[in-house]
């Protein structure tokens, strides 16, 4: 009966904003699947582990053979002379004017066959590839983190409304008693002004948590990337079956350690990338072109001695020794060196602020939970009071100031109700996630 009317209140909610379209009902896990399936930044974060990705294939690229194909021409107005020894022709030297236009065309080849640079340079993409999946996972919590409490604030918005809707029948009950007693001389005019008064509240109050609960099934709808002309309704808490996390103390996986212990893996690899310039690289190196000269650039299109084409071709090491940079690696080295000791200190810094946030999360949640039982059976009181106060003002018992004394403490009861329960529920759901137990929602 109490699911019916929680989610007659949603409808009569739609009736009343002129909207007759279908409501559509969703728990909790329809709202998470929805949105983890179309949240845009957990959309982006996903296309950035892709990008990660092609990194470690770019990296890895670089180890392959570079081949490059290369064409020249040249045209020395002035060509260069060529000087070699003389002596077999009886001068002291033998000069030689070469000709004025050269062109080449051909394949070169490039590939290292050890270069630690680049070896490191892989790992370093392997751990930026780790940051985005940890990164991903992290908005994911996030993401799961929102929409449960934006539901679990709609929920409590919903109960609200259900109590003052509650209340409003209750003083309308009371104000007709009170105009018949008015009607008949049994009550002053005051008497039914305060009750008046008081309703009229109720009914702002009315108003303000139905907007508030199109605000927030709005801003769910955003979070989820749910279409906005689309209407829903949330499904009734049964608050005597809310199951309190189990504590088994923060998780030692908990993304926010992960991500900052990659980053203290990415300042050491950062670090051996410049040691690595220390090392010498040696490459494999190749080439096969043809060459051709002439005197005059119109004999390349006619046949004869001066359109002729040279081959030449070869392979070859290429060997690099560092010897001396002006001590440029060692003070980078000096400044990675601090970069990891700080990125460590982030480490040690973000796991005792998770642990201090787990120890006050425990400590609210034993708190919300006895606020919550209590609350709720004061406001349970509250009503009875409430109830008995009411029917002793019929029989003229009891005067109007008493019923409406009740009636403001019923209302405060209520509310502090409704806080200790979603104070309760976002407890619970912080735990959740400090244990690594926030998959447990969606699964």
């Amino acid at each position: 009966m109490k699911r019916l009317l929680f989610i007659f209140s949603f409808f009569f909610l739609f009736v009343l904003n002129g909207n007759t379209q279908e409501v559509e009902i969703l728990t909790l896990e329809d709202c998470l699947r929805i949105g983890i399936d179309n949240n845009l930044s957990l959309e982006g974060k996903r296309k950035e582990i892709q990008k990660s990705k092609y990194g470690v294939s770019e990296n890895r690229s670089k180890l392959l053979p570079q081949i490059n194909a290369i064409a020249g021409y040249n045209n020395n107005f002035d060509p260069p002379v060529s000087v070699t020894d003389g002596s077999s022709y009886g001068v002291p030297y033998n000069i030689t004017k070469t000709l004025q236009h050269s062109a080449n065309a051909g394949l070169e080849m490039q590939m290292p066959l050890f270069n630690q640079t680049l070896y490191t340079s892989m790992s370093i993409a392997k751990v930026m590839e780790e940051i985005s999946r940890l990164s991903y996972g992290k908005a994911r919590e996030d993401v799961i983190l929102q929409i449960s409490k934006m539901y679990y604030l709609g929920q409590v918005t919903a109960e609200q409304i259900m109590l003052i809707k509650a209340n409003i029948t209750r003083l309308e009950e009371l104000r007709d008693i009170t105009q018949a007693f008015f009607d008949n001389g049994m009550s002053m005019e005051v008497d039914l002004k305060r009750v008046n008064i008081n309703l009229e509240n109720l009914k702002v109050q009315y108003d303000n948590a139905q907007a508030m609960m199109k605000q927030q099934l709005n801003m769910l709808k955003y979070i989820m990337d749910y279409p906005a002309e689309k209407e829903i309704a949330l499904t009734p808490v049964n608050t005597d079956s809310i199951t309190t996390v189990a504590l088994t103390g923060l998780s030692e996986n908990i993304y926010e350690l992960q991500l900052s212990q990659s980053q203290v893996q990415l300042a050491e690899r950062q670090k051996k990338i410049i040691a690595n310039g220390y090392i010498p690289s040696l490459s494999l190196t190749g080439s096969w072109r043809y060459a051709a000269y002439t005197d005059k650039g119109y004999h390349w299109f006619h046949s004869g001695p001066s359109n002729q084409w040279f081959r030449s071709y070869g392979v070859g090491l290429t060997l690099r020794i560092p010897i001396f940079d002006g001590l440029d690696k060692t003070y980078k080295i000096k400044k990675a060196m601090i970069d990891i000791e700080n990125k460590r200190l982030a480490w040690e810094d973000a796991r005792k602020n998770l642990q201090t946030q787990y120890l006050n999360a425990v400590n609210d949640l034993m708190n919300n939970q006895r606020n919550f039982k209590k609350q709720k059976d004061n406001y349970l009181l509250a009503e009875d009071v409430y109830a008995v106060t009411s029917d002793r003002y019929r029989e003229g018992i009891a005067s109007m100031t008493e019923v409406l004394q009740d009636e403001m403490q019923m209302s405060e009861a209520q509310n502090n109700y409704i806080s200790a329960h979603y104070n309760y529920r976002v407890t619970n759901l912080m735990l959740l996630k400090l244990t690594g137990q926030i998959e447990s929602l969606v699964k």
